[in-house]
């Protein structure tokens, strides 16, 4: 269920910009993502992403559910490439590359089950 990591994402991301703290400075696995953008910009791509991401499991048709799945599968892979940059050793690097590759079998999954969804 690809919503619920559309969901995690839109989190992740009101998380990344919430005024009342910085994410950032407090750990190395962000060094890479901070070197590139603030924590505005990261944290509104994460909620953008999460927002296509579970628009294409509510509407369950076949251009949906790949664009959601593929937009997971880029944010993802950026995040977790970045965090394995700022910090070899800390897991967050294998989790984030978990969650684009579980989005990448979502999107084969449905481009090879194309014929069970309903035209648009």
């Amino acid at each position: 269920m690809i919503i619920i990591l559309g969901v995690y994402t839109i989190v992740w991301g009101l998380w990344i910009v919430s005024p009342f703290w910085t994410v950032f400075s407090q750990a190395p696995l962000y060094s890479a993502m901070a070197g590139i953008a603030s924590e505005s910009f990261w944290g509104i791509t994460a909620i953008v992403a999460g927002l296509i991401t579970v628009h294409g499991s509510l509407k369950p048709r076949y251009k949906n559910i790949q664009v959601g799945a593929l937009i997971a599968f880029f944010h993802w892979f950026i995040i977790g490439a970045l965090y394995l940059i700022g910090d070899w050793q800390n897991t967050g690097g294998i989790t984030a590359m978990t969650f684009a590759i579980y989005s990448a079998i979502v999107w084969v999954n449905v481009k090879v089950n194309k014929e069970h969804f309903r035209v648009e």
